[in-house]
């Protein structure tokens, strides 16, 4: 019967066992991940980090004219 059940299609029963876990512990531990982040209050969209980059990109292109 164990031979028949993981021969049954391409994947086998045993293989889609497989799949949906690994479905379910990704989206599972992404899910707890921004629910950890929504609690802390770190999802935030702000500029800052993208003006530290540009600041510093300005930095280095008038170092490279004088």
């Amino acid at each position: 019967m164990n031979l028949y059940l993981s021969v049954i299609d391409g994947f086998g029963v045993y293989g889609n066992y497989l799949h949906f876990g690994m479905v379910i512990f990704f989206v599972g531990s992404a899910f707890l991940i921004f629910c950890y982040l929504w609690k802390k209050g770190k999802l935030d969209m702000d500029e800052e980090p993208k003006m530290q980059m540009l600041k510093s990109d300005e930095q280095e292109e008038k170092k490279d004219e004088r």
